[in-house]
């Protein structure tokens, strides 16, 4: 037998190492396709221009880029350390390093090309399912799915560099590498660096205080700490779960009847978290990303026409001058089925400032228009005024001056604050949040005297907004035209609102399908994401349990010849591998809406939007069945080989 024979003859019986790997690769390869014909669809990427997907696209990227490259990293690093004993074996039988670093260059080439082309295939057919399936379920049709030269340079150059370098690792390791050490490695102990129950109560004091102060500090920071208590969560995580196994073990043994009992699970379950504490950490904070990205965002898809109706009180608004946005009442009569038309003057009073560049700038309304606005009766005496804040009161931060001065033809005209009030009655459109309001007089007084722009506020209801959208359409493509035709507007501040923004047309049917296309866009992006990472952790898993597959095997024989019956190993696998599954599901759930009440502090509490915690539940409950769908899955798999 020449010795080419005898290394074909081991690939043969060892098939199964390789599959493992080649499928890894491949699961990597399809993971990056999918994602690029995502990122670099040609809807998505005009989204990321035009309504700011950018930062929604890049977190669950950048989450994806460093889990694949831990995957593929540690499939080849098991793949190595099953074959490193036969690496000894090849060089007792007179093959170099040079020889085996030659072996691992040819079989890892081979591995990578079929990787890139089955990674790609099914990639390709998976993406293409995933993206009918959920665009008919959002209903965005306008999205259309396409395959482009940079989604296929993007995978294949992404998968290399990392691939690339987990070869070259391990050539590095196989030149350094003795052959005493290749034939016994897989007779090592790996032991267990530290154990200290201290240690392990320090980081779940960590964990908890740092959630504790987020919580204390998210809504009057407005997030700003939101990095820094994050990173101290996870730090107190990574403890925790490095340590947590020999924190329990201590208080366990205060109770022997408990400890003894279970003594060979705990002792296990200290070794397997030790040892996996990076995974567990890595499937931990995958599912916490996972579930609460995936619930933010399908509760803003389910609140877009609810955005659209509370921003837009009236159903179509516009500002109106006497050369912008014109249009007789009986054009407007035959775009627009009207049910109401309110039309509010303000003036917007700009004065310059004295010592810096730019302008001091008031919109001041009159107190017959606010009333008519709001419905109230509130009274105003002469130079007095009342402060209106165009929002809702539980988004609103009002501190108004208690006293304004304004200089009207070299005179200095003051105005004392009677009162203010919040309430969102005007559609978003820009200087149509802060109001000074003064009596009718003083605001006669104003728009003769005063050195500022008139604009009339148009705001219209309609019979249906949900059918005026290609009426709003109409109106809008007829002001376009006309704006065009008329001189600049000559405004000393339009240098920070520009024309064609001040004089779009706000409406809710505007709003409402914005809102559709940007929220479901990026909901979809978030379900595409979520779907890759789920399958991902539970290969990463899979991947760990079954990589020590023969050493298990040979500690259960032993405990067979001692005594340990059947149904002890059964009951014994049975509790580690559920520990394994379900500790990082618990802990991401728990974390992901942790996080979703600390976030909904400031719009009232998690208590207060019962959408977010039906999201919550509806999204953690499915990714819960999932899991223990897996987990029987990977017990029947376990206890089959183990047994036989």
């Amino acid at each position: 037998m020449t010795f080419n024979q005898i290394v074909w003859k081991m690939a043969k019986v060892n098939y199964k190492k390789y599959i493992f790997y080649y499928l890894c690769n491949s699961f990597a390869v399809m993971f990056f396709f999918m994602f690029s014909t995502l990122y670099f669809n040609s809807r998505v990427e005009q989204g990321k221009k035009l309504e700011s997907l950018q930062d929604a696209l890049s977190i669950p990227g950048a989450a994806l880029i460093i889990f694949t490259v831990f995957f593929i990293s540690y499939a080849h690093s098991v793949f190595i350390k099953q074959r490193r004993s036969e690496f000894g074996l090849f060089m007792t039988l007179g093959m170099s390093k040079r020889d085996i670093a030659k072996l691992l260059v040819l079989e890892n080439g081979v591995i990578g090309i079929l990787s890139i082309l089955s990674g790609i295939l099914a990639g390709a057919v998976f993406s293409r399912l995933f993206f009918m399936l959920l665009m008919n379920m959002i209903e965005l049709k306008e999205v259309p799915f396409h395959f482009s030269g940079k989604m296929f340079l993007f995978t294949i150059g992404a998968f290399l560099a990392v691939f690339l370098l987990a070869v070259g690792k391990s050539l590095f390791q196989t030149l350094r590498s003795s052959l005493i050490l290749s034939m016994k490695s897989n007779r090592f102990a790996e032991t267990l660096k530290m154990r200290s129950p201290l240690i392990g109560g320090f980081g779940l004091l960590l964990m908890s205080g740092s959630l504790l102060n987020l919580y204390l500090t998210y809504e009057d920071s407005s997030g700003s700490f939101l990095p820094l208590w994050t990173l101290a969560m996870f730090l107190g995580l990574y403890i925790s779960l490095n340590q947590s196994a020999s924190f329990l073990i201590s208080l366990a043994k205060k109770f022997p009847g408990f400890y003894y009992r279970r003594l060979l699970f705990l002792s296990s379950l200290d070794y397997k978290f030790k040892q996996l504490t990076s995974i567990i950490m890595l499937v931990t904070v995958m599912i916490m990303i996972t579930i609460f990205y995936s619930t933010l965002l399908l509760t803003f898809y389910k609140a877009s026409e609810k955005d659209a109706v509370e921003n837009n009180p009236y159903d179509v608004a516009f500002y109106q001058t006497e050369t912008k946005n014109t249009i007789s009442d009986v054009e407007l009569n035959g775009l627009l089925d009207k049910k109401g038309h309110l039309e509010i003057p303000i003036l917007n009073y700009y004065e310059k400032l004295e010592y810096v560049e730019g302008y001091l700038t008031y919109d001041f309304l009159s107190l017959d228009d606010f009333n008519r606005l709001t419905s109230s009766k509130v009274q105003l005496g002469k130079n007095e005024y009342l402060f209106y804040l165009n929002s809702e009161p539980e988004y609103a931060h009002a501190d108004p001056a208690k006293s304004i001065k304004l200089t009207i033809n070299n005179n200095v005209v003051s105005y004392t604050l009677k009162d203010q009030v919040i309430e969102r009655t005007i559609n978003l459109l820009p200087n149509a949040y802060e109001f000074i309001v003064v009596n009718q007089a003083d605001f006669e007084d104003l728009r003769n005297g005063a050195e500022g722009y008139e604009l009339n506020f148009n705001l219209i209801n309609v019979d249906d907004w949900k059918e005026s959208e290609s009426s709003v359409a109409a109106l809008k493509e007829q002001f376009i035209i006309n704006n065009q035709s008329t001189p600049p507007m000559d405004y000393p501040d339009l240098e920070h609102s520009e024309e064609s923004e001040l004089f779009r047309v706000a409406s809710k049917i505007g709003d409402y399908h914005q809102n559709k296309a940007t929220n479901g866009m990026m909901f979809y992006v978030t379900t595409f994401l979520s779907i890759m990472f789920f399958f991902a952790t539970f290969v990463l898993l899979y991947i760990n349990l079954f990589s020590e597959m023969d050493t298990e095997k040979l500690k259960y024989r032993k405990l067979n010849k001692i005594g340990m019956s059947t149904n002890e190993i059964t009951e014994n696998v049975t509790r580690e591998l559920a520990t394994i599954f379900f500790v990082p599901t618990i802990l991401g759930t728990t974390l992901a809406f942790l996080y979703l009440a600390i976030m909904s502090t400031d719009v009232g509490g998690i208590m207060q939007n019962p959408d977010i915690l039906m999201h919550f539940l509806q999204i953690g409950g499915i990714y819960v069945i999932i899991q223990v769908g897996s987990f029987f899955y990977a017990r029947k798999k376990m206890l089959t080989q183990l047994i036989q």
